[in-house]
């Protein structure tokens, strides 16, 4: 149980995007609390959070099969896919939150849209990223 008179100490795995935020959280939810994050790389966000990689990156997971994978009867399951979209808007909504507050700077530093494409093959792949559902 956490004592409220003395400050907490954190670990943050990995100096990425999704590190950040949370750090920036519970420093906001837990103003005392220490926070230190360890990186086994050298450089921050390098892997996951790394332009070029997509693991650690906010999207909107509508064009990816493996979050709406295609059910026994034919039909398109797409539950994963809006849960993993809604994460992602309530991010956004914190980082325009800390925004506001003067904690981030303009979002165009760190956040920006970029076309999204699926890359299928095969005739099965093929004919399920064309389904409508």
């Amino acid at each position: 149980m956490m004592n409220r008179n003395q400050p907490d100490n954190i670990v943050l795995i990995g100096a990425g995007i999704m590190s950040a935020t949370l750090g920036i959280l519970l420093k906001r939810l837990l103003p005392n609390c220490n926070i230190k994050v360890i990186e086994r790389l050298g450089s921050i966000a390098s892997e996951s959070s790394d332009a070029m990689n997509n693991a650690g990156t906010g999207h909107s997971a509508f064009c990816e099969l493996n979050y709406s994978p295609e059910l026994e009867d034919g039909t398109i399951d797409i539950h994963k896919a809006i849960k993993i979209a809604a994460s992602f808007e309530q991010s956004k909504s914190f980082w325009a939150h800390l925004v506001e507050k003067n904690c981030l700077p303009d979002p165009v530093h760190f956040i920006n849209r970029m076309p999204h494409m699926s890359f299928v093959w095969g005739a099965e792949n093929t004919s399920i990223s064309r389904k409508e559902v």
